[in-house]
């Protein structure tokens, strides 16, 4: 690295592992509990407008369950009314009495409509087929109770009745829910009805992925992953305030660093589940991350503790960096993200992270009182900065571009914006150029539109940003979300992602921006304009 700043001590990575770990330990919390019981009987219908081409329709209210008959190979799909985090317990006898052999029960949870016509022989998937939410289970006693031990994400349950005895009686269906927070946050006040329905689904989203620590999917991944963090915890911080889970989850990204003193990008909470993810730009993150915690609620001990291991990542990456053209070295041992996006060319997009992170990091130094550092960070950006528009900015259009082919993205123009590459005249340019120019490389992907929601409001284009959250998010709710997708095409309703529609998570921790933004929207347009237009100005 060509600039000194704190140095991260590698010789004491073990043990700073093991007290990491055990502070993460320290800040666990069990989940809060609550009960949710069916409303609803539906049925899936085919509906080419539907998204993945069905709808789930209602054909009865659930207080009629325990009055009702089932005999072997009938079906019921019950709906719970909205997407829960928790736990099934079923209160079941025969009709008769009479319990000769076991029962035999397919169960399939569901997050949307069309996971309920899940059928395992059709199964294409490149991530494992564990993650369906399906069982089949016996019933050896009854009449009895049983509670499923696995942890299930879903608004919709279906039971075939494989066999049983004689006819089977639901007495009571109950889902125990557990979050965090087992409520929704309050919603700002000042919205129209369609920005209060998205405050909803957001905090719904934001609420079912905060569990012992902010996890990215309850039904797939659920596990920590630090890009997801880096937005629950900015939305966190105008709902929740749970401070303490946000330290729990910093605490165990840190307990898995690798011996390079490289952060993990996703960990899991039980010891022995290791993780080899290293995804660089998600990884220079982490110091902003450290000053939005440190200045939303002032924890200098705690956030100092981690400083130097966040300067780190920067002089990983700085390692990656081929030359002052901005090119970069490739090693098959991290993976280079910046979106689900085939095709992108990331060069240009991971160098305008680098000199965001190396920014966000030099204000960090200031407030931690490490001088030295923020002047040796700040003149790394600035090197940086110059760097990229030389190699990158493409003067008859005003846009950057990236790679060989100098791609125009999306992305590109995103993190130009982020990092202060662009001015906000520059910004505001490339933004509004981007969406007319032919062959610019866009994004379905609700992560990386995030940021292009944080980059309308650097540029001060309001109308742009409430324009995104009503066609994109909007899309998913008039689509019948009431908790926000991991993937979005509103010009592809039959999206795929890893192979097979049935892994896509539909409540995912990246995906909750509408709480952040709707909160920020509704602060601002309570002060006087005077003061919304002093502040643009500057």
């Amino acid at each position: 690295m060509d600039f000194k700043v704190t140095e991260f001590d590698l010789t004491g990575l073990a043990a700073m592992r093991r007290a990491w770990a055990e502070q993460a330990e320290s800040l666990r919390r069990e989940p809060e509990h609550r009960d949710a019981f069916p409303r609803d009987f539906v049925r899936t219908v085919p509906d080419e407008t539907a998204y993945q081409g069905v709808r789930a329709e209602t054909v009865g209210g659930a207080e009629e369950l325990p009055g009702m008959e089932w005999p072997k190979k009938s079906s019921l799909i019950l709906d719970f009314g909205e997407h829960h985090v928790g736990y099934f317990e079923f209160t079941m006898h025969t009709a008769t009495g009479y319990c000769d052999s076991p029962v035999s029960l397919r169960l399939l949870a569901a997050e949307l409509p069309y996971e309920l016509e899940y059928r395992s022989e059709d199964f294409k998937g490149k991530l494992s087929q564990g993650w369906i939410q399906e069982e089949y289970i016996k019933i050896d006693v009854l009449p009895g109770v049983v509670r499923l031990p696995r942890r299930y994400a879903c608004r919709y349950l279906r039971i075939d009745v494989i066999a049983t005895p004689n006819r089977l009686v639901f007495d009571r269906v109950r889902f125990d829910t557990v979050a965090a927070h087992n409520f929704l946050p309050e919603t700002p006040a000042g919205l129209t009805p369609e920005e209060r329905e998205l405050h909803t689904a957001a905090g719904r989203t934001l609420r079912d992925c905060m569990q012992t620590c902010f996890e990215d999917g309850p039904k797939r991944d659920r596990r920590l992953w630090l890009g997801d963090l880096y937005l629950q915890a900015k939305c966190n911080a105008v709902t929740y305030r749970d401070n303490a889970l946000v330290e729990r989850s910093i605490c165990l990204l840190a307990a898995n660093t690798n011996d390079f003193g490289m952060i993990a990008t996703c960990a899991f909470e039980y010891p022995g589940m290791l993780t080899n993810s290293h995804y660089p730009d998600y990884m220079m993150l982490f110091n902003a991350l450290l000053l939005d915690h440190l200045q939303e609620y002032g924890n200098k001990a705690f956030v100092a503790e981690f400083y130097p291991l966040a300067v780190q990542q920067l002089r990983v990456f700085r390692g990656m960096i081929a030359g002052e053209d901005c090119t970069l070295h490739r090693n098959p041992a991290y993976r280079l993200f910046i979106d689900h996006c085939p095709g992108l060319e990331i060069e240009t997009p991971e160098i305008c992270v680098y000199i965001f992170a190396l920014k966000h990091a030099a204000e960090l130094a200031r407030a931690l009182g490490y001088d030295a550092d923020a002047a040796a960070l700040t003149a790394e950006a600035v090197r940086w900065h110059a760097n990229i528009r030389h190699a990158a900015l493409d003067a008859e259009t005003g846009l950057l571009v990236s790679g060989r082919e100098r791609q125009v993205s999306e992305a590109s123009q995103i993190w130009g914006v982020l990092s202060g590459v662009f001015s906000a005249d520059e910004g505001r340019a490339a933004l509004t150029k981007m969406k007319t120019l032919p062959g610019v490389v866009t994004s379905s992907n609700p992560y990386l539109l995030t940021y292009l929601l944080e980059a309308y409001d650097l540029c001060g284009m309001e109308a742009e940003r409430d324009r995104l959250l009503h066609d994109y998010w909007g899309g998913m709710v008039r689509l019948g979300a009431d908790t926000f997708w991991e993937m979005f095409n509103p010009d592809d309703l039959h999206q795929q992602l890893y192979g097979d529609a049935y892994l896509l998570s539909a409540c995912h921790a990246w995906s909750c921006a509408p709480c952040l933004y709707l909160s920020r929207k509704s602060r601002n347009e309570s002060k006087p304009s005077s003061a919304a237009d002093s502040r643009r100005s500057k």
